[in-house]
């Protein structure tokens, strides 16, 4: 068998017994469909130690102005698109310790939400990413953010799912080494309306709008667990 295909099938393999909830054959297209990704990710420079890291889903994956947007703070985008919990732990060996970072930002659920995994299996997956992450990185820092409340979640009557989940975050932030951000207002008017310009034509994914107020969300979050040093 060529190295490709001995690498696919020993993905397909892992996630396999990652995850039992999906079929041989939806593992294999799915270790497939990231393996490039990945391989991209994981061999990159490494940053310098004590930066911080975005780790999860295409809302972080489609934020490719985020080091300069985020600047002076050092920052690794290794956010993988379409992908949910399950694969954030197959492939955590592979992206998040040789981040050596010291501030990880996590984005992912809504994909599941999408896939109709319970908010139970989503927030079990994400405490078990956060003991993963601890011991990789010992003495970091974490960030929650909220699953965006969309207009896509609201077309799809999945508003229930994101806010369960959104509340268990909240729980896992009341921890010294993790913070929840809920990121939701940010993106909202004052009666608690998405702000139409805030997303592009799917009504997921968000604009250069939606990630400008974004960063004013999470800059003084991360400027707290991160001082930039003074000129």
């Amino acid at each position: 068998m060529p190295r490709a295909g001995r690498l696919f099938a020993a993905l397909a393999l892992g996630w396999w017994f990652a995850t039992a909830t999906l079929t041989a054959a939806e593992a294999t297209a799915r270790t497939v469909r990231y393996a490039a990704e990945i391989e991209r990710l994981a061999t990159a420079p490494a940053p310098p130690p004590g930066g911080v890291l975005l780790i999860g889903s295409s809302i972080f994956r489609k934020w490719t102005t985020c080091a300069a947007d985020l600047a002076p703070l050092p920052v690794t985008n290794r956010a993988f698109g379409g992908s949910q919990t399950p694969e954030q732990l197959f492939f955590f060996d592979r992206l998040v310790p040789s981040s050596r970072a010291g501030v990880v930002v996590w984005y992912c659920g809504s994909n599941d939400v999408n896939a109709k995994r319970t908010p139970a299996d989503v927030l079990a997956n994400t405490r078990e990413w956060l003991d993963l992450t601890r011991a990789a990185l010992p003495g970091v820092r974490v960030v929650l953010i909220s699953v965006i409340r969309a207009p896509q979640k609201r077309a799809d009557g999945k508003l229930a799912p994101v806010d369960e989940i959104n509340r268990g975050l909240l729980a896992l932030g009341e921890t010294d080494d993790v913070d929840y951000l809920d990121v939701n207002p940010a993106l909202e008017d004052a009666a608690g309306e998405p702000v139409a310009d805030c997303y592009v034509a799917d009504q997921l994914h968000l604009t250069p709008e939606g990630y400008r107020r974004l960063v004013v969300a999470l800059r003084p979050v991360l400027e707290k667990l991160r001082p930039v040093p003074s000129a």
